[in-house]
C-alpha cells in the first residue's frame, strides 16, 4: 500500500468534470447514478451493539459443499473443484483460481513475479501469461477474469474463456485488478462493454481503464471492492490503521476507520469488514456492514481461547459468506456463516501445519 503524498492529493483533488468521466463513462458503463446525499463528506456511522457470534468451531454441523469453486492443495498438485462437481488438476503454487466457461483461471506463484493460466476442463494449459500482477479480478456474474501484466497492461478473459480483451494500459509499471463491471468486454448492439479498476503494487493509486478507450484516476488509494455502481476502497492507512470510503455514483456514501472493505452482497445489501488494520497471521474479527449507510449488522469473532483466524471471505449467496479458517491446533477448514448467525462447516477440518490446503475462488 504505497507512490508519493503528492500524486494522492492531485488524486482526491481530481475536478468535478474529470470525476464525472471516470464514474459516468468508465466506473459506470452499465449503471445509472442514483441521487446522492446533498454533503460529500458524510459523518462516520454511528457505532452501536450488534449481534455477534463466536467464532467457536467445535461441535458445529458439517452442510453440503462450497456452492462456489474451491481448491486443495496436496504434497503435488492443487485440485480444483467446480460448483458442478467436477475436478481439475492444477500446479500445486496456484495461488488464486476461477472457474470460467468449462475450465479455470488460476494464478500460479513462485519466485519472481506470478503468471496466468487459462485451463481446460482436465486441467491441460490452453493460455498462458507470464510475470502479471497479483490477484484476479472477477465480475459480479462471474462472466469475465481480469489480470494484470508488467508495463501497465490489462487482459480480461470473457465468453465462456474464448476470448481475451485488451483493455488500455494505465500508467504504472506494475498493477494489480481489483475489479470488473461487466461480463461482456466489448461494445456491441447488445453490450455497453466494461471497465477494470486497478491499483498500483505499492496501493497509492488507483484507476479505472476501460473499453471506451477511457483511462482515468479514481479518488482511492487502493480499490478494494466494487459491485454495480458501489466502489470502495481506502483512502489513508498507516502503521496505526486505515480509513476506507464507500462510493456511489458521484458520491462519497459513507467513511469508516473501523473497517477495510471486503466484498459486496450479491443483492447489493451488504459488505464485508475486516478490521482496519491487518496484521499477524490472520484477522480474527469480521463484520457485516449495510452497504448505505456503513452501519454494522452483525459481527464474528474469535475468542483468544479459540484463537481462530480466517482467510478467503467469500460470498457464497446473498445470506450465506464461506471462509477458510485456521485455529491453533493447525486445522484448516471451510466454514459457512449465515446472516443469522448460523455456522456450519462446508468443508471438514483438516490438519496442514502453518500452510493451508483450502482456496476459495476470487469472485
Amino acid at each position: 500500500m504505497r507512490t508519493s503524498r503528492a500524486s494522492l492529493l492531485s488524486a482526491l483533488r481530481t475536478t468535478v468534470a474529470v470525476v464525472a468521466v471516470a464514474a459516468s463513462a468508465v466506473l459506470l458503463t452499465t449503471h445509472p447514478v442514483e441521487a446522492a446525499p446533498a454533503t460529500d463528506h458524510p459523518a462516520p456511522p454511528a457505532h452501536r451493539k450488534v449481534p455477534t457470534t463466536p467464532l467457536d468451531l467445535r461441535d458445529i454441523p458439517t452442510g453440503t459443499p462450497p456452492a462456489i469453486g474451491c481448491g486443495e492443495t496436496g504434497p503435488r498438485r492443487t485440485l480444483l473443484h467446480a460448483p458442478d462437481g467436477t475436478t481439475a488438476r492444477a500446479p500445486r503454487r496456484v495461488v488464486n483460481a476461477v472457474p470460467l466457461g468449462d475450465g479455470w483461471v488460476v494464478q500460479v506463484g513462485g519466485r519472481g513475479w506470478p503468471s496466468v493460466r487459462q485451463l481446460r476442463a482436465d486441467g491441460s494449459v490452453r493460455r498462458e501469461w507470464q510475470r502479471t500482477g497479483y490477484g484476479l479480478a472477477v465480475s459480479p456474474e462471474g462472466g469475465a477474469v481480469a489480470f494484470t501484466i508488467k508495463g501497465g497492461k490489462v487482459r480480461v478473459l470473457d465468453r465462456g474463456g474464448r476470448r481475451v480483451t485488451r483493455m488500455p494500459a494505465v500508467p504504472a509499471r506494475w498493477t494489480s485488478p481489483a475489479v470488473v463491471t461487466g461480463d461482456d468486454c466489448r461494445e456491441s448492439e447488445t453490450s455497453t462493454g466494461c471497465a477494470v479498476l486497478v491499483g498500483n503494487e505499492r496501493g497509492t493509486m488507483s484507476w479505472a481503464t476501460s473499453s471506451h478507450g477511457i483511462v482515468d484516476t479514481l479518488p482511492f488509494r487502493s480499490v478494494t471492492t466494487g459491485r454495480g455502481p458501489w466502489v470502495g476502497g481506502y483512502t489513508s492507512f498507516s502503521d496505526e490503521g486505515s480509513c476506507s470510503v464507500m462510493r456511489r455514483g458521484l458520491r462519497v456514501r459513507w467513511t469508516t476507520c473501523r473497517n477495510s472493505l471486503s466484498a459486496i452482497s450479491p443483492d447489493e445489501r451488504h459488505v464485508l469488514g475486516l478490521p482496519a488494520y491487518l496484521d499477524g497471521l490472520g484477522p480474527g474479527r469480521l463484520d457485516l456492514l449495510d452497504l448505505r449507510t456503513g452501519q454494522r449488522v452483525r459481527s464474528w469473532t474469535s475468542s483468544r481461547r479459540d484463537s481462530v483466524v480466517y482467510f478467503d471471505e467469500v460470498w457464497e449467496d446473498a445470506d450465506h459468506v464461506l471462509v477458510v479458517t485456521f485455529d491453533g491446533d493447525e486445522t484448516w477448514s471451510v466454514v459457512r456463516l449465515g446472516l443469522d448467525g448460523s455456522l456450519e462447516y462446508a468443508v471438514p477440518p483438516r490438519r496442514s501445519g502453518e500452510f493451508g490446503p483450502l482456496h476459495l475462488q476470487e469472485r
